[in-house]
C-alpha cells in the first residue's frame, strides 16, 4: 500500500483526484487542507508517505511553505499550481521537487495520475550510476532516488560490470565517459556483449559533450546521451522515456506469449515450449506428462450469470493452475474454457497427486460475482506416454478428458 499525502484546499480538486485514483487498490490517500493540518499529520509520524501532492498556494501558506515542510520530512513532492512562470519554475527545481503540474484541466489531472503511476513503477526498477566523481555521482543518485528508483553505484567501469553480475535485475546504467580503469565507452561495449538494448538501457554522460562524443556512445550501444551539467527536468524525461521503451517492448513480448484474460501462457507459447520439451522426452533426457483441463458446464455459467461471470470463473481457475506452475509444470490457456498442462520429470503417482490437487482446489473455489456465489468443477484427461509427437500426447489427453466428462465430470482420467 502506497500512502499519498495531498495538501490542497480545493475540495472539488481533491474529489476529482480521488476519482482518478480509483483505478488502483494500492493507494491510500491522506488529505490535509491547511499548513497546520499538514504539520499535525507529519509531526505525528504515524504515516510513512510515499509521495506528496502539494498545492503551492494555500490560505495559511501562500508562498510554498507546504513544499518546504514536506521536503524537510524527506518526502518527494509533486507541486500543484494554478500559475506558471519562469521564476516559480526555477524556485521549484532548486528545491528538487519531482515535478510541477499546472492545474486547470482534466488533462492536468491525468498528468498527476500518470506521474504517480510512474513513480510507483520506478519503485521496483534498479538503476546503476557509474562515475568516478563522488559529488557528480551523488547528484545523480539523489535525483534518481527522488524519482523512487532503486539506485546502485560504481566508481568505474570494472566495478560496474561486477554490480551488473551481482544484480541482474538492473534495467538502466547511467555512465560517465571519463573514468579510470575502464571508461564509459569500454563499459558500454562490454555491457552490450551481454545485455540487449531492449532489456537494459544505457545513458552516456560527459561534461565534454559534443556531437562526436554523443555519436561514439550511441555507436557502441548506448540508448541515449546527456551533456553535463544538465537540467533536472530533461534528465527525468530522458530517464523515463528510456525506461518506458524497455517496458513497452517487454509488454509486447508478454502479449505474444500470454493469454490476455487469465495471464497464463497462451496456446502458442505452450505449443512452442512443449515441442522443445517433447524433443527432449523422445531422447530420454526428461519425462513428460500432458494434461487437458476443461471447466464443467461452462456454457451454463455464461447463460445463467453472463459472460462477465464466465471471465471471472476462468481467471479463478487460471489462478489455481498458476499457483501450481513452476519450472517442472507448464500451464496454459488453450482456448475457451480449456487449459493445458505439461509436467516434467514426474512419475505417474506424482502426476496423479498433482492433478487431484488441482481438481479439489477448483471444486473448493467460492467465486463471488456481484451478489451471486458461483461454484464450479473441472474435468481432467492425462497422457503419461510421450508418443510420437506433442500433438499425439495432447490428443490422447483430450480423449481421456472426454472420458472424464462421460463418466460424470469432476474427475481425472489417465491414459497410461
Amino acid at each position: 500500500m502506497y500512502k499519498i499525502l495531498i495538501i490542497e484546499d480545493s475540495r472539488i480538486f481533491i474529489k476529482m483526484l480521488r476519482e482518478k485514483f480509483q483505478h488502483t487498490s494500492i493507494l491510500q490517500i491522506v488529505v490535509a487542507e491547511t499548513l497546520q493540518d499538514a504539520k499535525t499529520l507529519l509531526q505525528s509520524k504515524k504515516d510513512d508517505f510515499f509521495l506528496a501532492l502539494v498545492d503551492i498556494h494555500l490560505p495559511d501558506a501562500p508562498h510554498g511553505e507546504c513544499v518546504d515542510l514536506v521536503i524537510q520530512h524527506n518526502i518527494p513532492v509533486i507541486v500543484l499550481t494554478g500559475e506558471f512562470n519562469e521564476e516559480l519554475r526555477s524556485r521549484m527545481i532548486a528545491k528538487r521537487v519531482v515535478d510541477y503540474i499546472v492545474k486547470g484541466s482534466m488533462a492536468s489531472l491525468q498528468q498527476v495520475v500518470n506521474l504517480v503511476d510512474r513513480l510507483i513503477r520506478n519503485h521496483s526498477i534498479q538503476v546503476l550510476v557509474v562515475d568516478d566523481s563522488r559529488s557528480a555521482r551523488s547528484l545523480i543518485v539523489d535525483l534518481l532516488k527522488s524519482y523512487k528508483f532503486q539506485v546502485l553505484e560504481a566508481e568505474d567501469g570494472a566495478k560496474a560490470m561486477k554490480q551488473l553480475e551481482d544484480h541482474p535485475e538492473i534495467r538502466m546504467v547511467i555512465t560517465d565517459y571519463h573514468m579510470p580503469v575502464m571508461d564509459g565507452f569500454e563499459l558500454t561495449r562490454q555491457i552490450r556483449q551481454k545485455h540487449d538494448k531492449n532489456q537494459l538501457a544505457i545513458i552516456g554522460l560527459s561534461s565534454f559533450g559534443n556531437n562526436i562524443l554523443s555519436a561514439r556512445f550511441l555507436k557502441r550501444g548506448a540508448n541515449d546521451f546527456i551533456t553535463k551539467p544538465f537540467v533536472a527536468e530533461e534528465f527525468f524525461v530522458r530517464v523515463t522515456q528510456n525506461i518506458e521503451i524497455i517496458e513497452y517492448i517487454q509488454a509486447l513480448k508478454e502479449a505474444a506469449v500470454k493469454d490476455f484474460l487469465t495471464g497464463l501462457p497462451n496456446r502458442r507459447h505452450f505449443m512452442t515450449e512443449g515441442e522443445k520439451l517433447h524433443a527432449f522426452a523422445k531422447k530420454g533426457t526428461i519425462t513428460l506428462i500432458a494434461g487437458a483441463v476443461d471447466v464443467d458446464f461452462f456454457k451454463k455459467v455464461n447463460d445463467t450469470h453472463g459472460h462477465e461471470a464466465g471471465d471471472h470463473v476462468l481467471k479463478k481457475v487460471a489462478g489455481v493452475l498458476a499457483n501450481h506452475a513452476n519450472q517442472t509444470a507448464l500451464a496454459a490457456r488453450m482456448g475457451g474454457e480449456e487449459f493445458g498442462i505439461l509436467l516434467i520429470n514426474r512419475d505417474t503417482q506424482a502426476a496423479k497427486a498433482y492433478f487431484e490437487t488441482l481438481r479439489t482446489e477448483i471444486e473448493a473455489l467460492v467465486i463471488d460475482h456481484h451478489t451471486e456465489i458461483i461454484r464450479i468443477t473441472a474435468s481432467f484427461g492425462v497422457c503419461t506416454e510421450h508418443g510420437y509427437s506433442l500433438a499425439d500426447m495432447l490428443d490422447r489427453a483430450d480423449q481421456k478428458l472426454y472420458d472424464a466428462k462421460k463418466n460424470g465430470r469432476n474427475r481425472v482420467e489417465f491414459a497410461e
